[in-house]
Order: structure tokens, then C-alpha cells, then sequence
């Protein structure tokens, strides 16, 4: 299973939300006394923030991170909402932006720790998705019906990136959280020793 973002022993709303608003707070207080924040946007018309970034090691404890990978960059939360009172699924919808007060802080819960690489703990199913970085260059790691892929750096990575590389593997089952981890370590080094990069061929992501 991929990064469970709460407790299961929290059985309702209610203990949920004392559980995030203990954790946000107790976050605030670490970032504060140990990682200096950074100033982030402005977007059009929302005013810029500060946040900070913490990492999350797989102890669970609140480390600082060396880098930030442009993925997990903060950005305000979308909303659009229907420009007309009709109620009609065609009208148009305008898009309102919402950012807290203060401060933010963004948490990155990492993965394996492995020379020269930091990734964030993978997420999804069908396709599995992981972030990072790998000596400084963003990654983006892709698997989905028996295939994965690598693609790394570029201003576009997803789409565009400067390498990219794609393989099958022979998993009955689903991957696994360290088969992530073992295939993102292989890609990373077939990238390092100068792999040829391979066409990337458009797909839904």
C-alpha cells in the first residue's frame, strides 16, 4: 500500500481533524525553529506566500531537506465555481484561488534513503507515481500495466524531459513500495552512466 496519509486508528471526522490540526501545528513549530521558509508565487492575483518544506523520513521524524523538487512546489488550491445561477452543467465556471494566512508548511513524506537521490514515498495505483530528485535534476517515475518509466530533468519533465527511459518488468502483482524504490535506483543509474534516452510516446497520465 502507498503512503497512507493518516492513522487507521482514527475512525472519525472528528478525531481526524484534532489529529491534523495537532499535526499542522506541532509541523509550524519545528519549521519555524529549524528551516527557513521560502517565498513562493505570486499567481495572477493571489498574493505570494511564505512556506516552509519539511521532510518526513521513514521514521517518521521531521528532517530538513537538502533540495525541493519543483513537484512539490506549494500552489494555491483551486476552486471553480458556475459564473451563472442557472444551475446549467454547460455554464461557464471561473476559477477562485484559496490560500491560507501566515505561513504555510508543505510536508514531504520521503522514501528509501539512496545515494543522490530523494524521493518522495509513492503514490497511487494504476499508474504508481513517485518525485524527486536525482543529483539535482527533477525525476518523475511512471508504472502502469506491466511498464515503468524514468524521466529526468528538462523545464517540462513529464512531458518534455531532457532524458527518459522505459522498460517492462515481469511483477505478477502490483509493485510493491521497494520495487519502486529498486527501479527508480536502477533507472537512476543507467541515467548517470549515459544511457541513450529513449522517445517518450504520449499517454495519459
Amino acid at each position: 500500500m502507498m503512503a497512507p496519509d493518516l492513522p487507521t486508528t482514527y475512525l472519525d471526522y472528528a478525531d481526524i481533524f484534532k489529529f491534523e490540526t495537532q499535526r499542522t501545528g506541532d509541523d509550524l513549530a519545528w519549521a519555524t525553529a529549524n528551516v527557513t521558509p521560502v517565498s513562493e508565487g505570486p499567481w495572477g492575483d493571489v498574493p505570494g506566500v511564505q512556506i516552509f518544506y519539511i521532510g518526513i523520513n521513514t521514521a517518521g521524524e521531521r528532517i530538513r531537506l537538502p533540495q525541493i523538487s519543483s513537484f512539490w512546489r506549494y500552489k494555491p488550491s483551486g476552486v471553480q465555481l458556475a459564473k451563472s445561477d442557472d444551475r446549467d452543467p454547460d455554464a461557464l465556471h471561473q476559477t477562485h484561488y484559496i490560500s491560507g494566512p501566515g505561513p504555510g508548511v508543505v510536508r514531504i513524506e520521503l522514501g528509501r534513503s539512496m545515494p543522490g537521490i530523494l524521493i518522495e514515498r509513492p503514490k497511487g495505483s494504476q499508474p504508481i507515481q513517485a518525485t524527486g530528485l536525482i543529483d539535482g535534476k527533477d525525476f518523475y517515475f511512471r508504472e502502469s500495466d506491466g511498464f515503468w518509466s524514468l524521466s529526468v530533468g528538462g523545464v517540462e519533465v513529464v512531458e518534455r524531459p531532457d532524458w527518459y527511459y522505459e522498460e517492462e518488468h515481469d511483477a505478477a502483482d502490483e509493485l510493491s513500495e521497494e520495487a519502486v524504490y529498486n527501479l527508480v535506483a536502477k533507472g537512476a543509474a543507467l541515467f548517470r552512466k549515459g544511457t541513450p534516452t529513449m522517445t517518450i510516446e504520449p499517454q495519459e497520465r
